[in-house]
């Protein structure tokens, strides 16, 4: 049986846990995460679940987080639904992540959501002033393994990053990418 197809059944027991959850300080959620990064199996997958639904800005239905995923700034993060993070991804969510409906994200990719302002030659690089800008990723998209997202990334619906691509801000059209930085190589 496919997960979404397991979600579907236990959703009503779903919504008494996160009725239940609503009510407890969203602190806790936040500190007992790393300990849940290390739970495997279903177990692992249906705790993070419930977790990210108290944590994120918003979390749709059968989101899989799988072991050693590593997210901050939850509560700029907006998840779709039947979205799944493979193991030890990193999604830093400081100027904000929103990912749309049915999307794949491979081991260990990367969604930084800001950088600096290193263009004042007086100001030493390490004090350089942050610049937050959100990233976009539309629905019935796939990220392979490897790859480096960045602050102003915007991915239209239907794109393909290939392994270890580095995508830049931008807007990236429907197609498959690949390169450091990813340049379009086909259309999808």
């Amino acid at each position: 049986m496919a997960g979404k197809d397991i979600f579907e059944k236990v959703k009503p027991l779903i919504g008494l846990i996160n009725s239940v959850f609503s009510v407890l300080p969203r602190f806790l959620f936040s500190v007992t995460w790393p300990l849940l990064e290390l739970v495997p199996w279903r177990l692992g997958i249906a705790l993070r679940y419930l977790w990210a639904k108290r944590l994120a800005k918003a979390c749709g239905d059968n989101v899989v987080f799988e072991t050693g995923v590593r997210v901050t700034f939850w509560e700029e993060i907006e998840l779709g639904s039947n979205v799944s993070i493979f193991e030890t991804c990193y999604l830093d969510g400081k100027g904000g992540i929103r990912i749309g409906d049915n999307v794949s994200i491979a081991h260990q990719c990367s969604l930084i959501s800001f950088d600096f302002d290193i263009s004042d030659p007086g100001t030493p690089m390490k004090y350089s002033p942050m610049r937050k800008k959100p990233i976009i990723i539309g629905d019935d998209c796939m990220i392979f393994s490897g790859v480096r997202i960045f602050a102003g990334a915007e991915l239209a619906s239907r794109t393909v990053i290939a392994a270890n691509a580095v995508v830049k801000a931008g807007r990236y059209a429907s197609g498959l990418y690949a390169g450091l930085p990813a340049v379009r190589k086909k259309a999808v």
